[in-house]
This record gives C-alpha cells, structure tokens and sequence, in this order.
C-alpha cells in the first residue's frame, strides 16, 4: 500500500513512517519544505522491504491511499487546507492533539468538541476521517519491539475504521474501535492526562491498556456419558431407549446441546451386521484379500461399501466410502459386534445413510423432551500421517459440519481469511473421550457449550473434501 505521513519528519510522524515501511509499504513522507523531507527520508532506518520518499505537503498526500496526519495542533487547520483537494475520497488518519503550550498538561479541546470533528469538517464529506494514535508516543512506536499499550480508533465510516486497524495490526499494534469520531475527544483529552503521569512519577511515555473479559464469554464445554443403556440390537429402539436412560440418569437436555451417538448403536438397531459365511467374493475381492491379508468375504463387503479403493496394505483397505468419506476398511468393524465365533463370524456395518438416521434421532429426542438440539452420529477414525483414531462425525443433523469464521477479525483486528472450522469432528471427538473402544458400554454422550450454527437441512456433505481438491490422489 502506498501511504503518506503528513508531518513525517516529526518524532511521531517519522516513527510511525519507518515502521510502515518496516512491514513493507510504500510510504511518502511530506513536509511543508520538500528539499527538508527528501533530504529527511535518507536518515530514516527501517530495516525492511518497503521504500520512504519525500515530498511537499501536497504531494505527499495526493500519492498515499491512507494519509496519516501527525502535525503540531498549531499547524493542523493549514495543514489540511494544503492538502484537502489531494485527499478527496481517501482515508485520512487525524492522530493530531490539542495541545496548547505551555499548559500540555491540562485538557484543552477545540471548540468543535475534538480535532478530528473539525478536520472531517474542514476536508468534507467525501474523506473518510479516522481517529487513532493519539496515546502512542514516539519512542515506542520507534522500538524494534511490539509497544506495550493500545490504539483507540474512532469513526464514522465502518470500513475506514478496519482498513486503520489493519494497518495498525501490522505495525504490532492492538486496536479498538471506540466508536464514531465525537469519541475522540476521549483519546485526544487522555494525552493530557498522560503527560501528567509521565511528570509526577517519571515515567516514560505511559500509554494506556484496555483490561477486562469479553462480555459473553465462550461457554465451558461439559460433555455427560448417557448411562443405563442396553446391548442394542436389530429392530431396537434405539430413540426409545436414549429418552428413556436421559430421564432416569441424565443429563437433562437443554436447548444447544449435541447428542452424539456412537456408530455401532445405530448400525446395530438398523440391521446392518453381515455374516462373513453369507458373502461371496469377487475375483478383486481375492486379490485385495491377498493382499491385505484380510478374509476374502471382508474385502468383498468393504469393496461393496465402496465408490472406490485408494489403496490396499498389509491388513489395510483404504477406499471412498459411498457417501465420500475416504477411511480404512469402509469403516467395517467387528468388534463389539457380539461374542466371538470363528465359525459364524460377524461384522458391522455403517448405516447406509448416517445423516437420516441423525434426522431420525432427533426429531424423536426433541418432540421427547421439547428443546432444540442437535445430533451427531460418530466413528473412530484414522488420519492420514497421525497415529491413532480420534472421534469422527459420520452424520449430523440440526447443525452446519463447518463452522465459517472467515472475515471474522482476530485479537488485533486482523481478518481472518481461512478459518473454517470442523465442527461437527470437534464435538465428535469431544464425545468420544467418555464413549469409549472397549468394555465401556457407553454408546452416547450429551456435548453442551459446543459454538456451532443450527441448519435444519444440513448434513455432512459440506465437511466432505470434493474430489477435485484431493491433493493426494
């Protein structure tokens, strides 16, 4: 970005340019004297990739698409007549203070109420003023390091006010938007009050720190095993029995909450365990079998199960299940499927529509207990370069998979540009901490405090990479 710093060659406005240009811009400095601010920008060391220039007032301004104005109080109004016909349609960045020597020490503001009202005033209703930097003083903004204190930025133009606190973001700056310009004089009246403190207990340039929680803090996150349920199986009802064991032992269901369900309870109750002496494999099924060193009839069943087989291993078949999640085995398990027999070996399943069945659940558990949830159906599952399986969902209803956070701003006002959040995994693997892979016998969960965003019509197909962005196939 090309920016001018209007009153560079002073300790603030030269402090302030040479970290600009630390982080890369292009930055004009402007001077009432032009030879002054040429001859000024070759004494300015910056360290970094961005380029400093000098030049008249005027100049100076009509080259920056942000024009910062860092003058005495007492220059101020004839500065801004100089460059009001180079500033129309830009932003204009005011960290100008009423100061009046020799009385620095006592609030002294304008008869407009503060200096940027009047400078919106002066330049016109097609400049976007902006109020910041009032509280920063030199020899901080001219350290190396991040300056211990905070930017209060006001104004009346929304985007105005990010694009400031972009900048400042930056320069290692936290901001906070304090609202329209007349708030100014809050910010320009504390110089003041900091000079005072500097004075009476030696301090060196005292800025201020804005403290405190956000007003609606992030929930805890609790998450209940839903005890008492039975050893399910084909034909149960599993809706039936989840009411039933959240009456008696709890937890009681609130609006927000996430019922997470574990695979097995759903494919057990919808009937999909196969019996492996019932499966007649493929020629393909063979050659994976050999393989893998799996059971011919299992690779036939996973082969089923499957849009596509991504590669076979040594005990391992990675395939595309049908609904577009790519895992081991097409996420065919036999355990907890029922006591071992070598003779009529049997194996589960996912349901054929985990979604459906999450709709299902949830339509019962809310018409049961009259609150608005959501409904997870989860698995273990593997992850491609990490050892171990973690909590993942299958199907969801109720609830976006993704959570969007892009064009969010971070702490220091930054937008977030890439942040989208798998939410819907998250709560999945928050369960599975209390759901268990052994004797636990705990097929669900109750999640509350999960952040997510409610969609009657969602399921998991968003979560789902597309094809085309397979980086790996």
């Amino acid at each position: 970005m090309r920016i001018s710093v209007i009153g560079g060659t002073g300790d603030l406005g030269s402090a302030l340019a040479a970290r600009l240009a630390g982080v890369g811009h292009e930055v004009w400095i402007g001077s009432r004297d032009p030879a002054k601010a040429e001859a000024f920008v070759k004494t300015v060391e910056h360290g970094g990739s961005g380029q400093l220039f000098g030049a008249g007032l005027a100049d100076a301004a009509a080259k920056g698409e942000v024009c910062f104005v860092t003058v005495p109080f007492a220059a101020h109004a004839g500065t801004l007549e100089q460059i009001r016909a180079a500033v129309q349609g830009k932003i204009v960045v005011d960290a100008t203070v009423p100061l009046r020597p020799p009385k620095v020490g006592t609030v002294q503001l304008p008869p407009g109420g503060s200096v940027v009202v009047e400078a919106q005033a002066m330049l016109g209703p097609e400049v976007r003023v902006v109020s910041a930097l009032q509280n920063i003083g030199a020899e901080k903004l001219g350290s190396d390091a991040a300056p211990d204190a905070d930017v209060l930025v006001a104004g009346d133009d929304a985007a105005a006010v990010e694009v400031v606190r972009g900048l400042l973001s930056e320069l290692q700056l936290k901001s906070w938007h304090v609202g329209p310009l007349p708030n100014s004089a809050a910010a320009e009246a504390l110089t003041s009050i900091l000079i005072q403190l500097n004075r009476r207990y030696k301090l060196v340039q005292a800025g201020i720190r804005i403290t405190g929680g956000r007003k609606e803090p992030a929930p805890a996150l609790s998450v209940f095993a839903v005890r008492g349920l039975p050893l399910f199986a084909a034909g149960d009802d599993l809706a039936g029995a989840l009411c039933e064991a959240l009456e008696t032992s709890g937890p009681k269901l609130m609006d927000g909450d996430v019922v997470v369900v574990a695979q097995k309870a759903v494919s057990k109750t919808e009937g999909r365990i196969a019996r492996l002496a019932d499966v007649a494999p493929s020629a393909d099924a063979r050659a994976a079998a050999e393989k893998s060193g799996k059971p011919a009839a299992l690779a036939e069943l996973i082969m089923s199960e499957a849009s596509a087989v991504m590669r076979v291993a040594d005990n391992l078949i990675i395939v595309r299940h049908h609904d577009g999640q790519v895992l081991a085995n097409a996420g065919i398990d036999a355990s907890n499927v029922g006591a071992p027999d070598p003779q009529d070996e049997k194996v589960l399943l996912w349901p054929k529509d985990p979604s459906a069945s999450a709709r299902a659940l949830r339509e019962r558990l809310q018409a049961h207990f009259g609150v608005r949830l959501a409904v997870v159906v989860s698995d273990s599952l593997g992850r491609a370069w990490r050892m171990g399986t973690t909590g993942s969902a299958i199907g969801v209803a109720g609830m976006k998979p993704l959570r969007d956070r892009r064009g969010e701003r971070d702490l220091f006002g930054r937008e977030l540009q890439a942040t989208v959040i798998g939410v819907a995994d998250e709560i999945a693997a928050a369960a599975s901490l209390v759901l268990g892979e052994a004797a636990e016998g705990v097929p669900a969960a109750v999640v509350r405090g999960a952040v997510y965003d409610a969609d009657e019509s969602a399921d998991l197909t968003e979560l789902i990479r597309p094809i085309e962005q397979d980086l790996f196939q």
